[in-house]
């Protein structure tokens, strides 16, 4: 995950084959462990990965949304606000 995060063309597959597991296995694993689908894993993981990014200031939150690997900015910030309750640009200190 730490090396393929902000790449945007990590998917399920790319994780399972990493990860040397079925992507049935790793459904079930990951829901075991996390009570989290390998998509929403995958999700969470970029969008804690983007708050140190977004408190740094140094970034605008279009280019935090590219870095950990979102293709879209906007569907960045639909799920950022889903997840933390707030827009990045709220989050912002």
């Amino acid at each position: 995950m730490e090396k393929s995060y902000s790449n945007p063309e990590f998917s399920v597959e790319l994780f399972s084959d990493a990860m040397f597991v079925s992507r049935s296995l790793l459904y079930k694993k990951l829901k075991a462990l996390v009570d989290l689908s390998p998509n929403d894993f995958i999700t969470i993981y970029r969008l804690k990965k983007s708050l140190p990014l977004l408190s740094s200031k140094e970034l605008s939150v279009n280019e935090v949304a590219y870095t950990v690997g979102f293709n879209d900015p906007k569907y960045f910030s639909r799920v950022f606000k889903k997840f933390y309750k707030k827009t990045p640009s709220e989050y912002l200190p």
